[in-house]
């Protein structure tokens, strides 16, 4: 059974917002923290939702949907890129920068998350590809 689990951050997360964290496992993909809008809030649990097959039934959403919340400026890029990840991948963002952690640093799905992770943070936020150990 394909399976997502969304945790949502305790009430100290900071004015700045909480980080954003997704991390691809199992069968499943966690996302962690909290973002502006039921908008985007509905774009990443449909990402999230076909990359495990289109089951939207399986997607458990406890995501907090907080006005301060860190911005995301292309949440379907955000969506895209949820479905693009593969088992390990670690995406974390802090308010000013955060990293994805991806099997090969040069391989052609990582180039695409790159561009990704751009569009959907925007040119604020410097996004980083590290390689998981």
């Amino acid at each position: 059974m394909l399976a997502v689990a969304w945790h949502f951050t305790t009430g100290n997360s900071q004015a700045a917002g909480a980080p954003l964290e997704i991390r691809w496992h199992g069968n499943g993909i966690i996302l962690q923290g909290e973002v502006r809008d039921a908008a985007t809030q509905r774009v990443l649990a449909e990402g999230a939702a076909s990359r495990l097959g289109g089951e939207a039934d399986q997607v458990v959403d406890w995501l907090d949907i907080v006005p301060t919340a860190l911005p995301v400026a292309d949440a379907s890029a955000l969506a895209e890129l949820i479905r693009l990840g593969q088992e390990g991948w670690h995406l974390q963002r802090r308010p000013k920068d955060g990293w994805l952690a991806v099997q090969s640093l040069t391989d052609e799905r990582s180039a695409k998350a790159r561009t990704l992770l751009r569009t959907a943070f925007g040119p604020g936020v410097s996004m980083e590809l590290v390689a998981l150990p």
